[in-house]
């Protein structure tokens, strides 16, 4: 990560050190799942920490709408 972005955009880098790796573990969650329940839960993870980054610059008006 470059943390020079971080500090331009007054992101907190502590959000992101969880919510990066957290999409990448429900992937490898999806590789074994044998049923559907497994998939959905997964899917529904990854997509909820995607929200979450995509919602996380507060003060940009499309981040916002994007949440």
């Amino acid at each position: 990560m470059c943390f020079d972005f971080f500090e331009k955009e007054r992101f907190d880098a502590s959000e992101f050190i969880v919510l990066i790796p957290l999409p990448t573990r429900s992937m490898l969650l999806m590789i074994p799942a044998h049923d559907l329940i497994a998939m959905y839960l997964a899917i529904e993870l990854q997509s909820l920490c995607f929200y979450v980054i995509a919602a996380s610059k507060r003060k940009s008006k499309f981040s916002t709408e994007a949440g």
